[in-house]
């Protein structure tokens, strides 16, 4: 995991948007002064939080995803790569920690080590596919020659609530949460082999501002091993 001001940017830019959408919705008025268009707004930012979100699953394991594209005789350089629909499954071969992982605050134990819960709503690719998806089918005109026209242009208009669970949903899995990078050398395994998810960078939103993100790298420890280990949590 060696891109930790990468990550730290891209969560970054993934918090001001949420306060962007935030501030639609709870503006009195349309902000763009018409609501359809203030709606546009926030699925075009849930869209671009996903995709924040994927290409900091890269960042966590550059190295291996990197591996994975150069085994593919078409188009292998990684750097090309902006599908969401693609990416994302592409990294579950290469970890099973693809997303974040929400967690909780952390318990101090009497020795200086923080341990952490998992603690945040079911996370799967089929999940964030739909958020992405769902997202980019309010970004487009509706082809007026279309018999469900007029139906489609409804439920743009009433799509807020539905963004509103949408945005509820990424911010329960991210505003806390474990990023988790995978040890990987290219010479004893390919980059699909399992390896030691030792390394894991804790991200705590709105901290120390409400502007801010907090990025901390934290070695993990196998329990009960680890109770007479100094601490091993530095910031970055």
């Amino acid at each position: 995991m060696k891109s930790a001001p990468l990550y730290t940017l891209q969560m970054t830019d993934v918090l001001r948007r949420i306060h962007a959408v935030e501030r639609v919705l709870g503006a009195k008025k349309p902000r763009t002064l018409d609501a359809h268009l203030d709606n546009e707004f926030i699925w075009l930012q849930i869209r671009k939080i996903v995709e924040l979100v994927t290409y900091a699953g890269i960042t966590a394991d550059e190295e291996r995803y990197a591996a994975l594209r150069a085994e593919t005789a078409k188009n292998p350089d990684y750097t090309q790569d902006w599908k969401v629909n693609q990416i994302l499954p592409r990294l579950v071969k290469i970890t099973p920690h693809y997303l974040p992982i929400p967690i909780d605050g952390g318990t101090r134990q009497p020795n200086g080590l923080v341990s952490f819960l998992e603690a945040g709503p079911e996370r799967t690719l089929e999940r964030f596919l739909q958020i992405y998806n769902l997202a980019g089918s309010y970004l487009h005109i509706t082809n007026p020659f279309s018999p469900t026209a007029a139906e489609a242009e409804q439920a743009k208009l009433v799509s807020r609530e539905r963004a509103k669970a949408e945005l509820t949903y990424l911010k329960a899995v991210l505003w806390v949460h474990a990023k988790v990078g995978l040890e990987f050398d290219e010479k004893a395994g390919g980059p699909t082999e399992a390896a030691n998810p030792k390394t894991a960078w804790l991200v705590k939103f709105g901290v120390p501002k409400p502007n801010d993100v907090e990025v901390t790298l934290a070695e993990g420890f196998d329990s009960p091993e680890w109770a007479d280990d100094e601490p091993s949590t530095s910031t970055i």
